[in-house]
């Protein structure tokens, strides 16, 4: 059986590795309300929604990217 020590470094990783279907999502979303909003306040183009949904999506695959990277250095430990 694995010591304490262990276990909660897995509980730590799965904990942390749940949030990314959560931040994938909410970039895409975010952007898309964030462009949509630009569109009706400033009277865009209406391809700006898709604009800040690319640019959502881009960032939150960064920090998705970001996460895996700290879930493997916790795995290290």
């Amino acid at each position: 059986m694995a010591n304490k020590n262990e276990i909660y470094k897995r509980i730590k990783i799965s904990g942390i590795l749940s949030f990314i279907p959560l931040i994938l999502a909410a970039g895409a979303l975010g952007g898309y309300f964030i462009g949509d909003y630009l569109e009706k306040k400033f009277n865009l183009a209406p391809f700006i929604a898709i604009l800040c949904s690319a640019i959502g999506s881009a960032a939150a695959i960064l920090e998705t990217v970001r996460i895996i990277k700290l879930a493997l250095k916790i795995e290290k430990k």
